[in-house]
């Protein structure tokens, strides 16, 4: 496929379970993603997917296997190479927003630039164009306990982006919103992906996510099926 940018080839993963045991998660998934799409990964609980997920964007290693981005072997990269490329290539938005508490919206946004040895001001900059974007520009000065559920939401997706990734992998990112935060949440990552280009993995049980999603894998037994 000409034009993707994520590329996963026969990735093998398994976890010890005891005295020479082990339990086989992944067995020889594969997995193609062009760009500017938006992808669900779905399947049963404890079916790997979050692990899937892990190993996309670095945070994980491969038995064995490849995940190439732009045609490149992550893998390959020695941890403090593939640490950088992470912070540089990957966005992350997880069922938990994880915002840092005793920073206010914008700054929570602005650290992972500032990570990557942005100015502050830069930081600040980039962070207030993302909090306009997400349209939570009202609420930059509040700390994450101050914010409502969507809203604490939207600033994780707005820190997700503001190291401009290649690629943004979101865990259940609606898992922990209401109904009514959960659509509002799926209409703005769709509109980043048709709109800004961007785009998106994502790990869901929501059949919302997976019915707008442009390809739709289920992870069943190890291995990546396509959905139609």
């Amino acid at each position: 496929m000409s034009n993707s940018i994520v590329q996963v080839a026969d990735v093998h993963k398994s976890y010890p379970t005891g005295e020479k045991g082990h339990l086989d998660v992944l067995r020889g998934a594969a997995l193609e993603v062009e760009e500017g799409q938006v992808v669900a990964i779905v399947g049963a609980s404890g079916a790997g997917k979050s692990t899937l997920l892990h190993i996309i964007g670095a945070l994980d290693r491969p038995d064995s296997g490849r995940v190439l981005m732009d045609g490149e072997d992550m893998f390959a990269m020695n941890d403090h190479d593939l640490a950088a490329f992470r912070n540089r290539s990957m966005g992350f938005v997880f069922q938990f927003h994880h915002l840092l508490p005793e920073f206010s919206a914008r700054e929570n946004i602005a650290i992972p630039a500032m990570i990557g040895n942005i100015a502050l001001d830069d930081a600040q900059k980039r962070a207030d164009e993302l909090l306009e974007l997400v349209r939570v520009q009202h609420r930059a000065e509040a700390r994450p306990s101050e914010l409502s559920g969507g809203e604490q939401q939207r600033v994780a997706v707005a820190r997700a982006l503001v190291n401009r990734p290649r690629i943004v992998l979101a865990d259940e990112p609606s898992g922990n919103l209401d109904e009514e935060n959960a659509a509002l949440l799926h209409d703005l990552l769709w509109n980043l992906a048709h709109e800004q280009r961007q785009t998106f993995i994502i790990v869901t049980h929501d059949p919302a996510i997976a019915s707008r999603a442009d390809a739709t894998w289920r992870l069943h037994d190890g291995k990546l099926l396509r959905e139609e």
